[in-house]
């Protein structure tokens, strides 16, 4: 048996039922002037519901840096990954 390497497969691994999760969702890095909140709602129905929630962290790997391309060059930021804390 070759497992797929998927946050799922993972979570089954784990020992979870997997029919016990609720809807997965995405939490991404806020920004200045974004801040979504959409993600929030979905935790509480699986919750109120009793189950469990698989949280993607938002990752940014070869994201642009805005003010050298104003300049006319293409220089990456380093890869950022957001931790557990950060999400909380």
């Amino acid at each position: 048996i070759i497992h797929n390497a998927s946050a799922m497969g993972a979570a089954g691994c784990s020992g979870l039922q997997l029919y016990t999760f609720g809807a997965t969702i995405s939490i991404p890095f806020f920004e200045e002037n974004w801040r979504p909140t959409s993600f929030y709602k979905k935790i509480k129905y699986n919750r109120g519901g009793g189950m469990h929630t698989l949280c993607l962290l938002d990752i940014k790997v070869k994201e642009p840096c805005f003010e050298s391309m104003k300049r006319g060059k293409i220089v990456y930021q380093p890869p950022r990954y957001m931790s557990v804390n950060r999400a909380a």
